[in-house]
């Protein structure tokens, strides 16, 4: 199978729907007590292996688990997370590896999990395995091509098109200048911070640029990479350099929680900020970030919890909901409200808003395809 292109709006945080265990009992009547049934049993137990950075990196990873403890409410099967501490191909196919065997499906969380997932699904061909923002890859195969194995979900997002978004906000206000957002530092430059040169990440930087250089052809774009996803300091750096040395005044932080450095440095240089995957506007403790004018975003959640209903909606490997999506696997875009923007501040001028809403409806129509490489 050839990668599918494109590895989200999500305005507010999900609302979790506790799970609650009905105790065993009953009502009484006269002629005794009726027992209750005990809960049905899940039809498919599943299990979820996080990459760096863990369940509360305010982004990716805390979002994906969300969908799977919806899921998890819903369906009432146990709890199984096992959390990555390091970028390692044994790491990752250790840990999936523990998920399934205490799983009959694992969801792993990340590009950077698809040799491992290869290797563990076809160490248990009859339990299932899902991928966020990757698939199945052979890493014998240098490659790094997709193989179509029957119990492997790649679920795949056009970051490309979120990152359109947000960049089409970002050029629309250079446009504007000063006038309009006043923390702008008049030097008409622009920037984003990436963790590692990953596809997603890639692609989301790819449609920034791009867009914001429709709007206004003659936005400098600066970029950098962190090589890290977990810790703020060097993201920090990266963001407090490309404001001294470079005037970039909208920073786009594609970095995880590394990225949270960048939005920190931009609220403390007073500049604008873009967060990614999820609404960044608030930190966890729900304190706003106020640099902070808008997220691209993608729906993990959604695409973690509509993976497991398939799964529990049949218990074979090879027949049903499940077995239909790997065999013709489809990708969470704008049309699928897969992707998108999160609602924009205050800070942010009506009339770039209105440019990233004709830009959604652009794309829609297909008469503007950003791309997923950076131009």
């Amino acid at each position: 199978m050839r990668r599918v292109g494109g590895f989200a709006r999500i305005a507010a945080f999900l609302t979790l729907i506790p799970l609650v265990l009905a105790a065993c009992g009953g009502t009484s009547t006269g002629a005794g007590t009726t027992p209750t049934a005990a809960p049905k049993a899940a039809a498919v137990t599943v299990g979820i292996v996080t990459d760096i950075g863990g369940l509360n990196d305010g982004g990716f990873n805390q979002f994906s688990h969300a969908g799977y403890e919806k899921a998890r409410a819903q369906f009432g099967f146990p709890d199984v997370v096992i959390q990555s501490q390091t970028i390692s191909d044994t790491e990752y196919t250790k840990n999936i590896n523990a998920a399934a065997q205490q799983a009959d499906m694992v969801i792993g969380v990340g590009f950077l999990m698809e040799h491992g997932i290869y290797t563990v699904a076809k160490q248990y061909p009859n339990k299932k395995f899902a991928l966020i923002d990757g698939c199945a890859v052979n890493p014998a195969d240098t490659s790094g091509a997709c193989v179509n194995l029957p119990n492997v979900a790649p679920l795949f997002f056009k970051e490309q098109q979120a990152g359109c978004l947000v960049g089409a906000i970002a050029g629309q206000m250079e446009v504007d200048g000063k006038s309009k957002a006043p923390k702008l530092l008049g030097h008409n430059t622009i920037s984003a911070v990436g963790g590692l040169a990953i596809p997603p990440v890639v692609r989301y930087i790819a449609g920034y640029k791009y867009c914001a250089q429709q709007v206004d052809p003659s936005v400098k774009v600066v970029v950098g990479y962190s090589n890290n996803f977990t810790d703020p300091t060097p993201c920090k750096a990266i963001a407090n350099k490309q404001i001294a040395d470079n005037n970039a005044d909208i920073l786009f932080q594609v970095a995880g929680a590394c990225g949270i450095g960048v939005l920190d440095a931009a609220t403390a240089k007073n500049v604008y900020s873009i967060g990614v995957d999820v609404d960044q506007s608030k930190d966890s403790t729900g304190a706003a970030r106020p640099s902070v004018i808008t997220s691209a975003v993608k729906r993990i959640d959604v695409a973690a919890y509509d993976i497991v209903q398939m799964a529990e909606q049949q218990g074979s490997a090879t027949t049903g909901p499940y077995a239909s999506y790997v065999a013709s696997p489809y990708t969470f875009d704008l049309a699928r409200d897969g992707v998108g923007f999160a609602t924009p501040s205050s800070d942010v001028p009506a009339d770039a808003v209105a440019k990233a809403t004709d830009f959604e409806s652009m794309i829609k129509a297909g008469t503007l395809t950003p791309p997923e490489t950076i131009p």
